[in-house]
């Protein structure tokens, strides 16, 4: 073994330039010669293209096992790659996956090509190659072989869903108060060289220079905890956009729901204006809003200790947004799934686990595990039926990923697998076809599926009437 991988293995993972120093002063050679050895040496493990001076980040295999790994990575790069850091703080703050296009905006790094930078794709695509993110469908997900625990997809979407409502209410807002001129107002747009979630020309006569208007910019930090750490991206945005000669005058906004006491004397210091949700639209809204995520956050528990509290959910929303209840749908229908199966006090409850699996990523909407069998329940809660290339996507890429992920779970093995199919709007003929073939044929597995009327007479087997009301006056009112 060699005295770099000694190091290694008792310090644990560090930059190239500690390593070196090390070995300079444990091999008792000059310091170049020790940083050429760790540069050459093929026995240990790099990422490079992320730090100052050339660094690089050394570790051996068995070190990416530990939970730690991730979290000395992050560190090295906010000392010794700042601009990288923005990137995956926003993306472990936001439960290690986010959306491409808020990706964009939670960091500190130009949007649109400039001489000095490498375009922002390209960054995102060097962690990819790196193996540190995995891209998929507009997604960036922190690599699971870093052991990081992370909101699953569902959770995200869908308060990446209540962020989207909340920028076009703020949009509103502003317009309709004059901060911003009428048609100005645009979600994710450019402005200065970085993403915005939201900017807009602002008329405010304060804001004139040379009979040039200002902007109003935003973002929103929601549904997670706030820290001084995690706006200083934003800080620093609006002081590059401001060193600019000729620079529009700005009105910055930081929409939030909860923040630290630092992070807020923080923003106050420089000039921003923190858009608490409760203050611009209410304090029943923002805690209709607050307990919405409380659910997502815990929705196996919540089904089990409290499982009415998703379904006043739906009534303040209706009460309140029922555009956003209508576009959250379908993560309130895994929740009535979640629920039916719920009703077996031995059964536990997951909803929207995803897993890697015969090289791909897919997504589990509702997993009830019972004493004797395991059900994968397939969620669909749209406006329009079911169709025969959903159905054959199921049939020919979910389920055999679930079920080679199911065997080698060794607690499941005694545990029979059922796979159902749940369809508010029910499916189209060659969809019903298909469901009524694969499930007369299948041995090994036991496959069923649901439309609107098996659906509503399961909740009036359960004698819930809120549930029942949700189902009749929510997710099935346009068909009965």
């Amino acid at each position: 073994m060699t005295s770099i991988k000694k190091i290694l293995e008792s310090k644990g993972p560090m930059m190239s330039s500690k390593l070196a120093e090390l070995l300079e002063k444990k091999e008792n050679i000059n310091k170049n010669t020790a940083s050429q050895k760790v540069s050459r040496d093929k026995s240990i493990l790099k990422i490079k293209g992320f730090f100052a001076s050339g660094q690089s980040f050394c570790y051996l295999n068995e070190h990416i096992k530990d939970k730690t790994f991730f979290d000395d990575l992050l560190k090295s790069m906010e000392e010794n790659g700042k601009k990288y850091w923005y990137c995956l703080n926003a993306i472990k703050l936001n439960g290690g996956i986010i959306s491409q296009r808020y990706l964009e905006c939670y960091t500190n790094y130009p949007i649109t090509a400039l001489k000095s930078h490498l375009p922002f794709k390209i960054i995102l695509q060097k962690f990819v190659s790196n193996g540190i993110l995995i891209y998929d469908n507009d997604h960036y997900l922190i690599s699971p072989k870093f052991n990081q625990s992370y909101n699953n997809f569902t959770q995200y979407k869908t308060i990446e869903t209540i962020k989207d409502d909340i920028l076009s209410n703020f949009h509103n807002y502003v317009r309709n108060i004059g901060l911003i001129s009428y048609n100005t107002g645009k979600k994710f747009s450019e402005f200065g060289k970085y993403q915005w979630c939201f900017s807009g020309l602002c008329p405010i006569n304060a804001l004139k220079t040379n009979n040039k208007f200002g902007y109003l910019i935003a973002d929103i930090l929601f549904g997670h905890s706030i820290n001084e750490k995690d706006v200083t991206y934003f800080i620093e945005k609006i002081k590059t956009i401001q060193s600019f000669q000729n620079a529009s005058k700005l009105l910055p906004f930081l929409i939030v729901d909860d923040i630290s006491p630092e992070a807020l004397e923080l923003l106050k210091k420089n000039g921003i204006i923190i858009g608490f949700i409760k203050e611009l639209f209410g304090e029943k809204y923002a805690e209709t809003l607050k307990n919405l995520v409380s659910v997502l956050n815990n929705a196996g528990a919540s089904l089990k200790n409290d499982p009415e509290k998703y379904l006043d959910l739906i009534k303040e929303l209706k009460r309140y947004n029922e555009g956003l209840a209508n576009n959250i749908k379908g993560t309130l229908f895994e929740f009535v799934v979640g629920h039916i199966h719920s009703v077996d006090s031995n059964s536990s409850i997951d909803l929207g686990r995803e897993i890697f699996e015969n090289d791909g990523k897919h997504e589990i909407d509702v997993l009830a595990i019972y004493n004797n069998k395991v059900v994968f329940a397939e969620c669909k809660a749209t406006n329009s039926s079911t169709s025969l290339e959903e159905i054959d996507k199921w049939k020919n890429k979910k389920i055999p990923a679930f079920r080679k992920w199911a065997d080698k779970q060794e607690t499941w093995k005694n545990k029979r697998l059922e796979f159902e199919y749940w369809s508010t709007n029910g499916y189209d003929s060659e969809a019903e076809e298909l469901l009524k073939s694969i499930s007369k044929s299948a041995k090994k597995i036991k496959i069923s599926y649901y439309s609107g009327s098996e659906i509503r007479n399961k909740t009036l087997e359960m004698k819930d009437k809120k549930l029942k009301d949700a189902i009749d006056n929510f997710f099935l009112k346009t068909n009965l």
